[in-house]
C-alpha cells in the first residue's frame, strides 16, 4: 500500500510541475485565476460574460475539444457567436488549458475511464 501511495504522490508532483513549466513565465490574473498569457484577455471577456473563470481552469482539453464544449455553449446555452474571436480563444484554451500527459515509462496505464471508476460517495 506504501508503494502505491508513494507512486501516486510521484503522479501528482509530475503532473504539477509539468503544468508549472508551461505557465512558469506567466503571471496568473488576481481576479480572474486565468494565465496571463497572450489572449488571456479574450478569453476573460468572452468567457467570464456568462460564467466564472473558475470553469476554464477546472478544465483541460486539446483545441478540438475545447471547440465542441464552446459549440455546445452556442448551440444549447446561448452564447452568442465568437466570430473572428474562435481562433484567440482556441489558441489560448489549448496551449494553456490543455491535457496533461501521464509518463507511461513510470505508470503502467492510464487512469481509468470515469465508467469503470467505484461511484462517488455521497
Amino acid at each position: 500500500m506504501n508503494k502505491l501511495r508513494y507512486l501516486i504522490l510521484l503522479f501528482l508532483l509530475g503532473v504539477s510541475t509539468t503544468a508549472a513549466a508551461k505557465v512558469e513565465s506567466y503571471l496568473v490574473d488576481e481576479k480572474s485565476g486565468l494565465i496571463m498569457a497572450p489572449g488571456w484577455e479574450v478569453v476573460n471577456k468572452q468567457c467570464n460574460a456568462c460564467h466564472t473563470s473558475l470553469i476554464i481552469t477546472q478544465n483541460k482539453g486539446n483545441k478540438a475539444e475545447w471547440r465542441e464544449t464552446i459549440q455546445w455553449m452556442i448551440d444549447s446555452q446561448g452564447l452568442w457567436d465568437l466570430s473572428d474571436t474562435w481562433e484567440p480563444v482556441l489558441d489560448y484554451l489549448s496551449t494553456y488549458y490543455n491535457q496533461q500527459e501521464i509518463d507511461l515509462t513510470t505508470f503502467r496505464r492510464l487512469p481509468l475511464a470515469v465508467e469503470y471508476q467505484p461511484p462517488a460517495a455521497k
